[in-house]
């Protein structure tokens, strides 16, 4: 019964100098983050600036609107040619794929009448 307490105790020694001062490194790294992290985090932070009709909209220009990629833009695109003009930010959900949360990121750039003036930031 000791050996095994004896074995135990060395695995977990050599656990903590081994495993956690890696983890420990990555976490108090900012240089070192997961990939999943750094495309959230360039995701959710807008780097554009204007507004953006979204009721005539092309594909190109509604993808400039934070957390939208080419397949969103084609399916509000979509929405809209079949189902009309959005007349405010929640007809969004209409849209297959587009909940309140993905809204929440671009809303502040939509506009529903006027001109468009969207554009990527330097």
């Amino acid at each position: 019964m000791k050996k095994i307490h004896g074995v135990a105790l060395l695995v977990a020694v050599l656990f903590a100098f081994t495993v956690m001062p890696c983890s420990a490194q990555q976490a108090d790294n900012p240089a070192v983050k997961p990939a999943a992290t750094e495309k959230a985090e360039k995701s959710d932070k807008a780097a554009v600036s204007g507004k953006l009709n979204i009721n005539n909209a092309s594909a190109e220009q509604i993808e400039l609107l934070p957390g939208i990629g080419a397949a969103k833009a084609k399916a509000i695109i979509d929405y809209r040619t079949t189902n009309g003009n959005f007349k405010k930010i929640e007809d969004l959900q209409n849209v297959k794929g587009i909940k309140e949360k993905k809204i929440e990121k671009f809303k502040e750039y939509v506009i529903f009448e006027g001109e468009t003036t969207l554009k990527a930031a330097n």
